[in-house]
């Protein structure tokens, strides 16, 4: 089933549910703790009982022996102990009431034991009054009589306090019952909640990540020129990006088609007129509509090589547009690296000798799969743009090396080099160097942006190392057979 919610909410949802267990999970325990602890404090209270009425029976018993050894032999410590004990005895069931109110069986019987023991204190009292008189024999056999017969009573209560006791506070066996269930319950809301957690976080990871897997799918589809995966469904952002990117895609292909309409509209348009209008001016520098002096030479001349940079700049725009759009198709196959070199130094050996700069390229024995016109047209590009900026009487090599990563050729010339803020930018469209470069060197910036795409286009890289003042180094690496 497939939750027709926004992100938020489902994050939320993905949060509360887990909350909501470990909520329920922490009320259950603390309920069991608090059981536990309360049970816990009703069984000191039992302990503290039993304590109190095992200290009011030794009580009574020291009370006597104290008594009846003063009778006996007068030690006064005797009668110092005697005292402190009948005044201590009240002072004990105060806390033994305190103790069992909450109990009515055991408070009754703390009553019925005060009443005995408030006898028995009575009878202690009056034998202690009859030996101060002097008549301490009679007393002392009267006190042993009356103990004994009121010892029975105490007992007796003392038995029934202890029987409650052990029934109505919690023992042993009870306290490790109740930590067993704890543990248990512990046990299972901890394992129910990873449960739980496991799942809510695999239905989500199933309902959102897969499905941003499609809108990065879609996004190298569009990249690779295919079509689109079906509309994501549901209502949230996920489905809203998807219908957006499907929008926006369809939108990128009608403006390439546009484009491409429009770049062989222009090509058609601007090329043709521009190569009859070329093909005039050499007729008339050559003087086939009459003689024309050192200054209509002049004119034609530079109008000839504007027509020749129009042109240039056409063919150019026309086959970055076709790399770019994957519609030129490279055939590789197995050539021949040095005589790819050969031929491109060939193409552009007037231009270096014009300028008197010498263009070496050592052997490598290297084979390529590359297609071989592509890599010729790279490299009289990069050489004549070598030759352009390089000063008169230098030197330019063409090297080649083998990499593991495939076949490395190289172009240094002695030039003066790219500033360092230019280098990341050189093979975008467009890009010059300097303003002056266009007019000054004809060029059209769009030379290297070619070299890009064919590189790129035979699954290679291509980059530039330059200093300022020393020269630049354009490179390459294509696959080796």
């Amino acid at each position: 089933m497939q939750l027709d919610l926004k992100l938020s909410q489902k994050g939320l949802l993905l949060v509360s549910i887990p909350l909501v267990f470990q909520i329920v999970f922490v009320v259950v325990l603390a309920g069991l703790i608090s059981s536990a602890e309360n049970d816990a404090r009703i069984a000191k209270r039992g302990e503290r009982i039993t304590a109190r009425v095992g200290n009011v029976s030794k009580g009574i018993i020291e009370a006597e022996l104290a008594l009846i050894g003063y009778g006996c032999r007068r030690y006064p410590q005797l009668k110092e102990r005697y005292e402190e004990i009948d005044l201590k005895l009240p002072k004990d069931f105060e806390q033994l009431k305190n103790l069992g109110k909450d109990v009515p069986e055991i408070a009754t019987n703390i009553t019925s034991l005060e009443l005995d023991v408030i006898r028995l204190r009575h009878n202690m009292r009056v034998s202690l009054a009859a030996i101060e008189s002097g008549d301490w024999m009679p007393a002392v056999v009267k006190l042993a009589s009356q103990s004994t017969n009121s010892y029975f009573s105490v007992k007796k209560e003392i038995e029934a306090i202890t029987n409650h006791i052990k029934k109505n506070y919690k023992t042993d066996e009870k306290e490790e019952a109740t930590k067993a269930l704890i543990w248990a319950v512990l046990i299972v809301m901890l394992c129910t909640n990873i449960v739980v957690t496991i799942g809510m976080a695999l239905y989500f990871s199933k309902s959102i990540a897969g499905r941003l897997n499609v809108l990065a799918d879609n996004a190298v589809r569009v990249k690779d020129h295919k079509e689109l995966n079906p509309l994501i469904s549901g209502n949230d952002e996920i489905a809203e990006l998807d219908k957006t990117f499907h929008s926006m895609s369809n939108a990128l292909i009608k403006a390439e088609q546009r484009k491409s309409e429009f770049v062989s509209m222009i090509s058609h348009d601007l090329r043709s007129p521009l190569t009859s209008l070329q093909f005039t001016l050499a007729l008339a520098e050559k003087g086939s509509f009459g003689e024309l002096n050192e200054k209509g030479k002049e004119r034609f001349a530079r109008a000839d090589f504007t027509v020749q940079r129009l042109v240039k700049l056409i063919n150019e725009l026309l086959d970055i547009e076709k790399l770019e759009a994957g519609m030129l198709h490279m055939e590789m196959q197995p050539e021949d690296l040095d005589g790819l070199l050969k031929r491109s130094i060939d193409s552009v050996g007037p231009l270096a000798e014009k300028k008197s700069i010498v263009v070496e390229t050592p052997e490598s024995g290297l084979k390529v799969n590359v297609e071989a016109d592509r890599i010729v047209q790279v490299l009289v590009n990069l050489i004549s743009n070598a030759i352009k900026f390089a000063p008169e009487h230098s030197k330019i090599v063409v090297s080649a090396v083998d990499l593991p990563t495939g076949a490395k050729v190289t172009v240094a010339d002695e030039g003066r080099g790219i500033p360092r803020e230019m280098v990341s930018t050189i093979f975008d469209r467009f890009s010059q160097v300097e303003r002056e470069d266009a007019t000054t060197h004809g060029g059209s910036g769009l030379g290297l942006a070619i070299c890009k795409a064919i590189i790129e286009g035979h699954g290679g890289i291509i980059g530039v190392d330059s200093e300022e003042g020393v020269g630049s180094r354009f490179w390459f690496i294509v696959q080796k057979c």
